[in-house]
């Protein structure tokens, strides 16, 4: 805390929440190099935005006298102090004053203290951090790409809501809620909140520009800006989204069996009959990009298969269908996909049975080989086992359909009635 005597006889001003939200902003050092306000007649050209502070006439005088304003809550408590250098006229009874900021106290007005970002980021014990930021709930693919980024870097992750304070064009609270969900799942990733107060009166280009200076100063050694777009979509849009169920369609089998075949296939014909959004988790690239890193432990095994529910089921609530074809070996890890997907919306489970004998003759990989050679350990079918599914909703043997009869299968599924 800096002390400055001269702030008992200096005149105090008290700041909306919004300018209380710059003011941190300011002083943490996440706007810089800006340091304090500018008169709209001299911006700083190398501030990221002429801040300026309009205060009543009497006040600005005072302050010009003092040589010192001090800023404050609005209940009274001293925040910072400005070092008043010039003024101008702003109307008949108000004046901008110019200046440089000290901090006097640590804010307190909310929201979500705790998590608020207003300085750079502490390093982490290993020395990177990647910063993912979103304004509006997460798709499965942005975090696919931020867990895929800060696997990339050995970095530590982490999962920023971006809003405003008064009054929020979206659930900020909801969203930082949502992310500290996301971060609970995911091993050493934090989420923070950044409040991104707008200039009053400018366009959303301008909050988006701000908002990615302070990203930017957080001192992350990568940002993946999933903020841009500040407003929500429009009410007609979000009400016809929200309307529809999302659904999880997760294909299992051996490797070979012909799971991405079907689900690819699948995919596409719900792209060109389905109105929902359709993401398809084919189970090697969820590996490169979801899991990276893991193994093939039954630890990781069941890892790597609960991380591709929870995106799915992600992508289910906001009223898409997550297709998702992964080995899936294990009973446990299939119901837990269940479990998290049927609590967003519908759930089909496809069992491709495609017997091991097929699967090894097709070997289009030369897994197996590798596998009976010794060359690989712990793979499924060889050294590892498949459990099968004991409620799946359909079952495909690929030897006996064809990949447009197996696919018109599962829609007969997915249109069933509950």
């Amino acid at each position: 805390m800096t002390v400055l005597p001269a702030t008992l006889t200096a005149p105090v001003h008290a700041l909306t929440a919004d300018a209380m939200d710059q003011l941190e902003l300011i002083l943490g050092g996440l706007y810089a190099p800006a340091d304090g306000y500018c008169l709209p007649s001299q911006p700083k050209a190398h501030w990221p935005w002429p801040f300026a502070l309009r205060v009543p006439g009497p006040v600005a005088e005072a302050a010009v006298h003092e040589g010192l304003l001090v800023l404050s809550h609005p209940d009274g408590t001293p925040l910072a102090a400005l070092s008043v250098t010039d003024t101008e006229q702003a109307g008949p009874a108000f004046s901008y004053v110019a200046g440089t900021l000290a901090r006097l106290r640590a804010a307190e007005h909310p929201p979500a203290r705790r998590f608020r970002l207003t300085t750079p980021l502490p390093a982490p014990g290993h020395g990177s951090s990647v910063v993912a930021a979103f304004s509006k709930e997460p798709t499965g693919m942005e975090l696919a790409q931020a867990i895929h980024r800060a696997t990339e870097l050995h970095a530590q992750l982490w999962l920023v809501a971006v809003g405003t304070s008064q009054p929020p064009k979206f659930p900020v609270l909801k969203l930082l809620d949502c992310l500290a969900k996301c971060a609970q799942e995911l091993t050493g990733t934090r989420c923070a909140l950044l409040i991104s107060p707008s200039p009053l009166g400018e366009k959303a280009t301008v909050h988006a520009r701000l908002t990615a200076h302070a990203l930017a100063h957080l001192g992350a050694d990568s940002v993946l800006n999933f903020s841009d777009s500040m407003e929500p979509p429009p009410l007609s849009l979000a009400t016809a989204v929200s309307a529809r169920k999302g659904a999880v369609i997760l294909l299992t089998g051996l490797s070979g069996a012909g799971k991405s075949t079907i689900a690819g296939a699948l995919a596409e014909r719900l792209s060109q009959s389905d109105p929902r959004p359709v993401t398809l988790l084919d189970g090697d690239d969820v590996r490169r990009l979801l899991s990276a890193g893991l193994g093939f432990s039954r630890e990781d095994r069941e890892t790597n298969v609960r991380r591709i529910g929870w995106v799915a089921s992600l992508i289910s609530r906001s009223g898409g269908v997550a297709v998702c074809a992964p080995i899936a070996p294990f009973e446990s890890g299939r119901q837990e996909v269940r479990r998290m997907a049927e609590a967003e919306g519908d759930f089909i489970l496809v069992h491709v049975s495609t017997s091991l004998d097929v699967c090894e003759q097709r070997d289009r990989k030369g897994l197996y080989a590798r596998a009976r050679a010794g060359d690989l350990q712990n793979f499924t079918g060889v050294d590892s086992p498949y459990e099968l599914p004991r409620n799946a909703n359909v079952v495909l043997d690929t030897s006996q359909y064809p990949v447009d009869v197996s696919v018109e299968r599962i829609l007969v599924a997915l249109s069933a009635p509950d």
